[in-house]
């Protein structure tokens, strides 16, 4: 039966891989460069998943662009010690190994393809001093363009809103291809790249519960085909399950379902004690832990003045203008009071403990310097009524940290401890890379490709050899 691209799905091919954003597209290009022959299914009606609405970042060490730089001496043993320190070692440190290794060739194998990373766009990417994070020109959907491209010019074929809903294994349970709905395509290896399970609340209720705390103000910034698919098909043959309830949470004042990163600099956060807790200026891979460990919500306090200054910039497009601080306030979303102890009563906190912080926060805004937190930029003073607060909980999902487990090769490892023959995982779908605290800007998409490229190798390794 044609499929909706016109590709008959009972052809045999070497490699099939399920899902088409930067894990997949990687995946099939490298099998195809290893000779096989290979169809990519995606469950959706448009190439990318999650990775085309993502800034495409690809955190790596020891890259050309980092030398142009002047980073001439970030190596894979710094990268790696960053890593394993920031999640307390726990992680799978032959996959973090590995992915810190080839970080650097599978960013320049990705520049060789065509994907632009200019100097300019190479910063220090989350909690480190080491610019490892590179932007791509045009963001995630050009490094998908660009790998489309090459998808399309090798004649790997693909299929569109094509959802996979098992896979088929013999008796030795050795992957034989999969199940389209009637459809059946058979194959020599299978990688799964379906992304995360953002889209499905079942899931992120039994596997990133911390997510689900916040009620409705939680919301998913990724595809809707990111619904855990690989995650379901990977179990329901045996596939081992790691990562639970890790992911990465942004914080919100849950104003509307508008991305914001970072926290204006003219307002600071206190816990429900009334007391500063963390610089504001944290950066968002940590931000939404501290305040997690305060209770899971944290109040933003800001005066008058700021209000009115409060203008659109690169770290607030929406949320922290003064027009719309004005609208919440209007309406009772942001509480707002003459005095301080009034504000503190009317939002539950402490109002001596709110009027120190507030006083020492003042004479630190005096002395041009945070004593207490380091916090960068300019530190505005909080003097003018009337004044305000507003609880912010870190409630955006930006990716689900839950999924198979894998080896260094990115064959997937069944309960018993051994690869599931035939069966490869790479990108969100992989459960044992990433920790409680996300490396940085890049640390998602990077390993999405190099453990895609990885998969790819392996997955044409595997099923050529079968044809023997």
């Amino acid at each position: 039966m044609p499929s909706p691209q016109g590709v008959v799905l009972d052809r045999d091919y070497d490699v099939l891989v399920i899902g088409s954003g930067a894990a997949g597209l990687s995946a099939a290009i490298s099998a195809a460069d290893s000779g096989a022959t290979v169809l990519i299914c995606e469950s959706e009606q448009v190439v990318g998943g999650s990775s085309r609405l993502s800034g495409g970042h690809f955190y790596a060490a020891g890259t050309s662009v980092q030398e142009k730089v002047g980073t001439y001496d970030d190596t894979p043993d710094d990268m790696y010690e960053h890593y394993m320190t920031l999640n307390q070692w726990m992680v799978d440190p032959r996959v973090v190994r590995k992915y810190c290794d080839l970080s650097g060739p599978t960013f320049e194998w990705l520049m060789n393809l065509g994907v632009e990373f200019l100097p300019e766009g190479v910063y220090p990417s989350g909690v480190s001093s080491i610019p490892r994070g590179h932007q791509p020109t045009g963001g995630g959907q050009e490094v998908i363009n660009i790998l489309e491209g090459h998808r399309s010019h090798k004649g790997i074929d693909i299929v569109l809103d094509a959802r996979v809903t098992e896979l088929i294994v013999d008796s030795e349970n050795r992957i034989q291809g999969v199940s389209i709905g009637k459809d059946k395509a058979f194959c020599g290896a299978v990688v799964i790249a379906t992304g995360g399970f953002g889209a499905n609340e079942k899931l992120l209720q039994s596997h990133y519960p911390k997510s689900q705390v916040v009620g409705d103000w939680s919301w998913y910034i990724g595809a809707k085909g990111a619904r855990g698919d690989g995650l379901l098909l990977g179990e329901a043959v045996g596939g081992s399950i790691d990562g639970r309830d890790r992911g990465l949470l942004l914080v919100t004042p849950g104003f509307s379902q508008d991305l914001e990163v970072l926290f204006p600099s003219w307002l600071i956060l206190v816990n429900k004690e009334g007391r500063r807790f963390a610089s504001e200026s944290s950066p968002y891979t940590v931000l939404g832990g501290l305040i997690e460990s305060q209770g899971g919500s944290a109040y933003a306090i800001f005066d008058e003045t700021a209000r009115i200054n409060a203008k659109p910039n690169s770290s607030s497009q929406a949320y922290w203008v003064s027009d719309v601080l004005e609208k919440k306030a209007e309406e009772g979303f942001i509480k707002r009071a003459n005095n301080i102890e009034t504000l503190a009563k009317d939002i539950g906190l402490e109002p001596k403990a709110l009027r120190g912080t507030i006083e020492n926060y003042n004479k630190d805004a005096d002395l041009g310097r945070d004593s207490h937190f380091f916090k960068e930029g300019a530190l505005t003073k909080i003097t003018t009524p009337p004044f305000y607060g507003v609880e912010v909980k870190p409630a955006i999902i930006c990716w689900t940290g839950a999924g198979l487990r894998i080896d260094e090769k990115a064959n997937v490892i069944d309960k018993a401890e051994k690869p599931i023959p035939g069966l490869f995982a790479a990108g969100e779908t992989v459960g044992n890379l990433h920790g409680d605290r996300y490396v940085g800007g890049g640390g998602s998409f990077g390993p999405a490709i190099v453990f895609g490229k990885i998969a790819g190798e392996q997955a044409a390794s595997f099923a050529t050899s079968r044809n023997d």
